[in-house]
């Protein structure tokens, strides 16, 4: 596309449609093959077993089960035991982590993924949490989750806490169901 485009905008100078060499012709077109590039490499390029290796970054995309659980800070004992579905989307710049239980839902704020030596890839995001319609004891809040990567990306172990209105922490463990998006 943009190939046309600036064979387009030559042929259209050589015609006599711009009256002198057009200044903005080759910021123009630049601006269009990184536009077109970008967008080709994020839908496509992207989302290939090459790249993901090439750049030595984890395709994360898919669908995730969660088993969850709250534990008290003092005592360290299991105070609640939950169940989610994690959704995570992933591209080329972004990653969001979309999470579902029964009582609630959250969505990644901001998030990385990082290579740690002898310890592997780990998620860090954090998030925004909102109960649903008619759950009394829960309330909005924001927090913090840590996953450690499987090295065959099937499966994570994870860590959470929660502030800014509900101040609890606790593990996960997360199986992947499926894989893409």
């Amino acid at each position: 596309m943009a190939v046309l485009l600036a064979t387009a905008i030559t042929y259209a100078e050589r015609w006599g449609f711009f009256h002198a060499q057009a200044f903005w012709t080759l910021p123009m077109t630049a601006a269009i093959f990184y536009t077109l590039g970008h967008l080709a490499f994020d839908k496509w390029a992207w989302r290939t077993w090459l790249i993901h290796f090439v750049l030595d970054i984890p395709d994360l995309r898919g669908k995730w089960d969660c088993v969850g659980e709250t534990i008290d800070p003092t005592t360290g004992a299991v105070t609640y035991n939950w169940t989610a579905e994690v959704t995570i989307s992933q591209g080329w710049e972004k990653i969001r982590i979309y999470s579902q239980t029964k009582h609630s839902r959250s969505r990644s704020v901001a998030a990385s993924i990082v290579m740690e030596e002898n310890v592997g890839y780990i998620l860090m995001y954090s998030y925004r949490n909102e109960p649903r319609p008619g759950e009394p004891e829960l309330k909005a809040h924001h927090g913090y989750a840590e996953w450690h990567i499987a090295a065959d990306g099937a499966s994570a172990e994870a860590t959470y806490f929660n502030g800014g209105g509900r101040y609890t922490g606790g593990r996960m463990k997360l199986t992947r169901k499926t894989r893409g998006n």
